[in-house]
């Protein structure tokens, strides 16, 4: 059975080993939340394409499979232009990514991964997330700053809440069939 998560034709993530994650340990850094959000960019790329300009950034420089092998750090990759390692399989995981790595990071780790990326790969960037922002924003109404403050909110909220019992005047169980009297 597959690990990797995937997302199909524009209308399905499937998610793996759900079993194994641990709420009280879930934080927006764990590959869970940014695997979700990563993939559900797919989703909408995949129904609505982004810019082709997008790939013209970094044309050249994306390595297909080899990426783990070429940038063995996501300083290296930072410092080319790409937000991880793995943005640099393709133009389509590298847009992903950068939604991704976006809205699971706070302000200052952001910040913090562009002075990384140096006086090469950070106006690489930010070009890039210009578009990736403009793209959600104008084809989807989504403000990646709204969709960061949520994100990082509910993964706060995430170990505190308990998943062991559930209120059953919360569910629209055959016993309440949707009614709340």
């Amino acid at each position: 059975m597959p690990t990797r998560p995937t997302a199909e034709a524009g209308a399905k993530i499937t998610l793996y080993n759900l079993d194994n994650l641990n709420p009280k340990t879930v934080n927006a850094k764990t590959a869970y939340f940014k695997t979700i959000h990563h993939e559900f960019g797919h989703i909408l790329n995949q129904t609505k394409p982004y810019p082709t300009d997008f790939a013209e950034i970094s044309g050249p420089d994306y390595v297909q499979d080899q990426c783990f092998e070429i940038y063995k750090t996501t300083e290296s990759a930072l410092q080319k232009g790409f937000i991880s390692p793995y943005a640099s399989k393709a133009d389509s995981e590298d847009f992903v990514e950068l939604i991704a790595l976006y809205v699971n990071r706070s302000a200052e780790e952001w910040e913090e991964m562009l002075t990384t990326a140096g006086d090469t790969g950070r106006p690489k960037i930010e070009a890039k997330f210009e578009i990736v922002s403009n793209y959600m924003k104008s084809t989807w109404n989504i403000d990646l700053n709204e969709l960061r403050e949520i994100v990082l909110s509910r993964a706060e909220e995430a170990p505190n809440l308990d998943f062991d019992s559930l209120d059953d005047e919360d569910t629209d169980t055959p016993e309440n069939s949707g009614t709340n009297e």
